[in-house]
């Protein structure tokens, strides 16, 4: 890739992204040639659920070069198509990053341009799911649509 498209961007550029300090991301991959977009979730940590879990010896997964399962996603971006990847937003728990992805994918999958094709997703609401989760949620919501 010639520029920075495979590189992950903040959705907020006021918000900063520390591996450290998150166990899970969602994010959306946008095709900005044809408005088509995906979401999906990422873990940061091979292994980790939840932040605390994580050891000196924990290693970090793929996700600086990671673009998505889905092979429809794997294959535009193959084809040359021009894309962008943005992390929506950071979690310290898997769940709370599944619970939040789940939601945008509910609520976007009907528009056009939705690459999401299924959802499959078992969490359970932990403490965490509060009502400044679900905030950030509705605000992703907001800006998505």
């Amino acid at each position: 890739m010639t520029n920075n498209e495979s590189e992950w961007q903040m959705w907020y550029r006021d918000e900063e992204f520390i591996p450290e300090e998150v166990a899970c991301f969602v994010y959306i991959i946008q095709f900005t040639d044809s408005d088509e977009f995906y979401i999906g979730q990422k873990r940061v940590w091979k292994g980790i659920k939840n932040i605390s879990e994580i050891k000196t010896d924990s290693k970090q997964s793929n996700w600086e070069e990671y673009c998505s399962s889905s092979k429809t996603v794997k294959d535009k971006i193959e084809a040359g198509e021009p894309y962008r990847k943005r992390i929506l937003a950071c979690y310290p728990t898997y769940a709370e990053a599944l619970h939040c992805e789940s939601a945008l994918i509910c609520m976007l999958c009907s528009q056009w341009g939705s690459l999401n094709k299924a959802l499959m997703a078992k969490f359970k609401f932990t403490g965490r799911m509060n009502k400044e989760h679900m905030q950030k949620v509705r605000e992703l919501l907001e800006d998505l649509t």
